[in-house]
């Protein structure tokens, strides 16, 4: 009977021995480090994985942000010494709060309360709808991360808009715009960066308003433009490349070298055919655009086929120079223009050719971003 009763107490003793042990070994669950894929804190943005080392994590049940949220997971991801979660991605119609915040992991040995940074990323512009709108016109930008918008401008000026999503918002363009301008979004997080949506491709957030006329880029010496042939010089020209270093890459530099033999000089693409709309025939309604670089006071004609106007720069550097294409004189005079009877047909136009002055002086002119701008 002593012996069954040895036997019992031994029996208890060890059972007790090993539940202590299991509670023992189980123990609180812990938290050594949290980090994410960028930062070495408990911080990330949304859909960043995320992950905890410690102990006594096995049995992962739960995890709810900020009292409210309940975080997905994959349970084979976790062991007793991590837990790998990201961050949920935002929902604009069930949005969660970004910044400091708390965060709970229920498992199996017990509960634990830790904070979480979710951080907010700046907006990022996409496209417009249109990009050459009229005044009155509506405009939709889509891109991402439109939350907790602190301003929408147009070239600096406050603009209202309608907020669709954090990827959508429209505006209307203002009455009083007077030419085209950036439009920047600024969250909480910072403003539209120009962020490319892709390789290969480059966005602006700059928005060109048409006021009732289109551009016709016809030659940026970058591989864009109507016109896509050569470009050669004649007469007393001294030289002339295509490939010079431009405003934003390449543009033309002409350089006359005084010779005087020919009495004339020039640079001029080969003719490609015509380049502008067949209804283009007012020259009233058509402007001729040019970007230059030159030394102030230098002076330059602008040919096209044989009508011509003649330039004359105020101040160095690069600048935009332009002329309507009435004031074109005919038979390469510009001093024709007042009493040409006859305009030039823009319509016709095969040619653009570049002149400087047979002063018996050197001179350079570099230019790009050849446009024409027809009046609708």
């Amino acid at each position: 009977m002593k012996n069954i009763f040895r036997i019992n107490t031994i029996l208890i003793v060890l059972i007790f021995v090993l539940f202590a042990c299991s509670e023992e070994e189980a123990g609180v669950p812990t938290i050594n480090s949290f980090v994410s894929q960028t930062n070495p804190n408990a911080s990330g943005v949304p859909g960043e994985l995320l992950k905890i080392e410690g102990t006594n994590l096995s049995g992962l049940k739960q995890i709810i942000l900020d009292n409210k949220i309940e975080v997905s997971f994959n349970p084979n991801l976790n062991s007793s010494v991590a837990i790998f979660f990201n961050i949920p991605n935002y929902d604009f119609d069930n949005p969660y709060n970004f910044g400091v915040q708390p965060i709970k992991f229920i498992t199996a040995n017990g509960v634990i309360e830790s904070q979480i940074n979710i951080i907010q990323p700046a907006p990022v512009f996409g496209s417009f709808s249109a990009l050459h709108p009229k005044i009155g016109d509506k405009v939709t930008i889509k891109g991402r991360w439109f939350v907790d918008i602190v301003s929408v401008t147009f070239g600096g000026e406050p603009l209202a808009y309608t907020l669709v999503s954090d990827k959508e918002l429209y505006f209307t363009v203002p009455t009083n715009a007077t030419a085209g301008a950036d439009v920047v979004i600024t969250t909480s997080a910072g403003s539209t960066p120009l962020v490319p949506p892709g390789p290969g491709v480059v966005n602006t957030t700059f928005l060109d308003i048409n006021f009732g006329f289109i551009d016709y880029l016809f030659e940026d010496f970058d591989g864009n433009g109507l016109y896509t042939s050569t470009w050669g010089y004649y007469g007393d020209a001294g030289a002339f490349t295509a490939t010079a270093s431009g405003q934003t890459g390449n543009c033309a530099q002409y350089d006359y070298n005084g010779a005087t033999a020919n009495g004339y000089n020039g640079c001029q693409n080969n003719e490609a055919g015509v380049f502008l709309p067949s209804t283009a025939t007012a020259a009233s309604k058509v402007t001729f655009k040019m970007m230059v670089n030159a030394s102030a006071g230098s002076s330059f004609d602008v040919i096209l086929d044989t009508w011509a106007y003649h330039f004359t720069i105020t101040t160095s550097g690069w600048q935009e120079v332009s002329a309507v294409l009435d004031q074109f004189g005919s038979g390469y005079n510009p001093g024709n223009a007042a009493t040409d009877t006859k305009k030039v047909d823009p319509s016709g136009i095969l040619q653009v050719k570049v002149s400087l002055p047979n002063n018996g002086t050197a001179s350079t002119l570099k230019f790009d971003d050849i446009k024409f701008r027809v009046e609708e």
